[in-house]
């Protein structure tokens, strides 16, 4: 007995486009017997249900919504959080911005105040 030692890979989840999906089933709707109807089936590697709920895909074409409706207070609390985040660093720049602007403004006083002094012939007021 021995064992095989090949490890199998897991099979693919199969999917078909829609233009595959629209040509199995026409060419098992113009079977015009059950085998027929068989062998198409067995070709595209397809069960019954598969062309079932092909059907009914092709005669409701919206999905339904899947999951809990959307809470418009929810979105509302997170796009006002979003919102005052943005803010939030908005300020945070404007208030790095006004202190550069107050430290440069010292400087320039400070540079000013000592030029006036080097002129000869000026007082200091």
């Amino acid at each position: 007995m021995s064992a095989d030692p090949e490890v199998r890979s897991r099979a693919k989840h199969r999917s078909f486009s829609a233009d595959d999906k629209a040509r199995i089933l026409a060419e098992y709707e113009a079977a015009s017997n059950a085998i027929e109807r068989a062998a198409v089936m067995r070709r595209a590697g397809v069960y019954s249900s598969l062309l079932s709920n092909w059907r009914k895909q092709r005669a409701n074409p919206a999905p339904k919504p899947r999951g809990r409706p959307a809470n418009p207070e929810a979105r509302e609390m997170r796009r006002l959080r979003e919102e005052n985040a943005r803010l939030q660093r908005r300020l945070e720049k404007s208030e790095r911005t006004v202190t550069a602007l107050g430290k440069a403004h010292a400087l320039l006083q400070m540079i000013a105040g000592e030029s006036a002094l080097d002129e000869p012939g000026s007082k200091k007021s």
